[in-house]
């Protein structure tokens, strides 16, 4: 039955029969808790139902959703490699894996790799940093990156198709890693799976609460799993500062990497156990640690730091000091980007389109062509993966008294206004 036909049945009026409900009750169960309590009332009434048996044979789905069909489990857990495992060298298998498939900026392989590893430790650590990979347009290899964490990291769960019921109740169940690809997109419309990202940051508290029952009884879920994100363009600050941000770029011509197919999940799966086995044994270590952080890091990326540097310390060889020469630099770089505001990168952008622009005046409409045929720049990808309007870029010049002029029905920039305001801010 299709969304429609669920639909038109709620607002039908008619009664079911059982093997009707069988199939439509699945509608219901997918349905996010605020408007299931608005309709289940009127649900039970039209079809000549308890509220109570509505309730629970919802309930019975919505737990089915967790835990799988016929009560099977949803996640299975690899068996521990056998052998002892050095913590160094699989940090360096972890680092190499990545490479095999990602094309990353520098410092990013080794924190990818530790956060893998956190993965793994997650209830040893206090605070669990976000692992975010960010691009400025599509085709980067974020869907790649995520592919790889999908395969290296325990009970990994794509978020894709889960409503915010759902996932919940699967985050308090079976502490999945939650990947959310396109999260652009995807958490727009979603302000409970915001908070639900955001709160799951630190343990004490990482919970939510929801009504329940014919009563609406208070219950709290535990929301404390890792979690991976992947989205064009830049963080929402209250998450960027939950996270270890990794920016993506298009891979350049000699630039080779292996293909991440279905297949590789399988050949991955000795470097999982011996994850799974290291962690194990070294889970109480993780837990008492009290690493020293960079403090050349701001006090919200020392905490992020923190899981990552126990699991160097514990790890050892060249790992402390790799680790923390790796966030030292990322932060470094993502300083440098962020000084540059977004009305910044538009005047420098501006100033390189006007050193062959002939002419003294430039259409609206020819200057966001022209910032959007820029190779690797951001305005192609600007809003939500859609490309900068003709409104944004007067928005963003408005501030450095750059205003649009209109003239025959056509609005245009004056070349000299332009090049006075990218002289006097770039």
């Amino acid at each position: 039955m299709t969304d429609g036909d669920f639909d038109k049945w709620v607002d039908s009026g008619c009664p079911a029969d059982a093997a009707q409900l069988d199939t439509l009750l699945p509608g219901l169960a997918n349905l996010d808790p605020i408007t299931y309590d608005q309709q289940r009332e009127s649900i039970a009434k039209q079809h000549n139902i308890r509220v109570s048996t509505l309730d629970t044979e919802v309930q019975k789905l919505r737990q089915r959703d967790v835990v799988g069909d016929g009560g099977a489990a949803a996640f299975e857990d690899v068996e521990l490699w056998r052998e002892t495992v050095d913590g160094a060298a699989l940090l360096g298998n972890l680092v190499e894996t990545v490479e095999r498939f990602c094309i990353l900026p520098e410092y990013a392989a080794p924190l990818m790799a530790s956060w893998i590893v956190h993965a793994w430790a997650h209830d040893a650590a206090d605070i669990s940093p976000v692992l975010a990979f960010t691009s400025p347009e599509k085709r980067c290899g974020k869907s790649t990156a995520m592919a790889v964490v999908h395969a290296l990291t325990p009970r990994a769960e794509i978020a894709a198709n889960l409503s915010s019921a759902v996932m919940f109740r699967l985050i308090a169940k079976h502490k999945p890693t939650l990947l959310i690809d396109e999260a652009d997109t995807f958490l727009e419309a979603r302000e409970e799976m915001r908070g639900m990202i955001n709160g799951g940051h630190n343990k004490q508290l990482a919970f939510v609460w929801r009504c329940e029952g014919d009563d609406f009884e208070p219950k709290k879920f535990d929301v404390w799993s890792p979690k991976a994100v992947a989205m064009i363009g830049d963080l929402p600050d209250t998450l960027e500062d939950r996270a270890l941000v990794i920016q993506l770029k298009r891979k350049e011509s000699g630039e080779a990497v292996e293909r991440m197919r279905a297949s590789r999940v399988d050949e991955l799966l000795p470097l999982r156990r011996m994850l799974a086995r290291w962690v194990a044994v070294n889970e109480i270590s993780l837990a008492n640690a009290d690493p020293d952080v960079p403090e050349q890091l701001n006090d919200r990326a020392q905490d992020n730091a923190r899981c990552l540097c126990a699991i160097a310390d514990v790890a050892g060889g060249i790992w402390p000091e790799t680790i923390r020469t790796a966030l030292i630099g990322m932060a470094a770089m993502r300083a440098g980007e962020e000084r540059k505001s977004k009305g910044v990168m538009l005047l420098t952008d501006i100033g390189d389109i006007l050193e062959l622009w002939k002419g003294g005046r430039i259409k609206s409409t020819d200057l966001v062509a022209e910032l959007v045929a820029i190779e690797d720049g951001p305005w192609e990808v600007w809003r939500g993966g859609e490309p900068i309007t003709s409104r944004m870029v007067a928005s963003l010049l408005k501030p450095y008294g750059v205003r649009p002029e209109r003239d025959a029905g056509s609005r245009f920039y004056v070349v000299d206004d332009l090049r006075t305001a990218v002289a006097r801010y770039v």
